[in-house]
């Protein structure tokens, strides 16, 4: 077996690999209250933005969530550290089919860890990691019901 079959044959297992394939039968979250659900109980629950707001560094991510109005609702903000692991579940991209291994799918979290740096989550693989202020990634807003 040649470097090049192996390196296909290997790509194609890693493609077909329950694992890491994307699985087209998982539902998205219902959407009400002007984004998925992402969790509900007695009434109250965490909503996130259905669409992404673009690819902004920290400072533009804070603004835009701020400034967002869906469907009447303007009451957004950026995530927690901790709302994107309620997050992750219901909208990483392997299940929802988004994007790819080799995509970057990092999201601003609110969380800072100090003047320079916040947390931010990959929606690909769920690892958080910091980064610095003046990096552009991609922006989720969430509102509480």
């Amino acid at each position: 077996m040649t470097i090049h079959n192996l390196f296909i044959f290997s790509l194609i297992s890693f493609c077909l690999n329950p694992t890491f394939a994307q699985n087209p039968n998982k539902k998205l979250p219902p959407i009400k209250y002007g984004g998925y659900v992402i969790y509900e109980k007695n009434g109250h629950g965490l909503v996130a933005s259905v669409e992404n707001l673009g690819k902004l560094d920290y400072k533009e991510a804070l603004k835009a969530c701020d400034s967002l109005n869906v469907n009447g609702f303007s009451d957004w903000r950026l995530p927690t550290k901790e709302e994107f692991e309620l997050i992750h579940p219901k909208l990483n991209l392997k299940k929802i089919g988004g994007g790819s291994i080799f995509q970057s799918s990092w999201y601003w979290t609110s969380t800072e860890i100090d003047k320079q740096n916040a947390w931010t989550h990959n929606l690909q693989t769920g690892l958080q990691a910091s980064y610095f202020k003046d990096f552009k990634c991609y922006v989720k807003a969430v509102r509480l019901f």
